[in-house]
């Protein structure tokens, strides 16, 4: 398990390459979790946002209902995320988009 000097180096480092337009590519994304039915949520210890959906492939917490580590970088079609911890497959967000009807709040 990675400490969290570890996990603030790799996300330092993941944050650089991201500012300077690298994007991960399949291979990058082997290990990835997935996050299905996923919201945005907020952290109420910290205010960081997070994100709250079921896991699939989680290393650590299997496939179950999860809160993420905070989240630090969001693909712009949402099908990526990079958390303090790891990198995430989004699959459908539970918000619909701006295109489907909606009573509640968008992402």
């Amino acid at each position: 398990m990675q400490t969290l000097i570890e996990k603030l180096r790799s996300a330092q480092i993941d944050l650089r390459r991201l500012r300077e337009g690298w994007r991960p590519t399949e291979s990058d994304l082997t290990d990835a979790a997935g996050l299905e039915e996923w919201i945005p949520g907020v952290d109420a210890q910290n205010g960081l946002m997070i994100l709250i959906g079921e896991s699939i492939a989680h290393p650590i917490l299997g496939d179950r209902l999860i809160t993420t580590s905070p989240v630090i970088w969001v693909s712009e079609d949402r099908t990526i995320a990079r958390t303090l911890s790891r990198w995430y497959r989004l699959g459908r967000c539970a918000l619909p988009t701006a295109d489907e009807p909606s009573s509640g709040p968008q992402f």
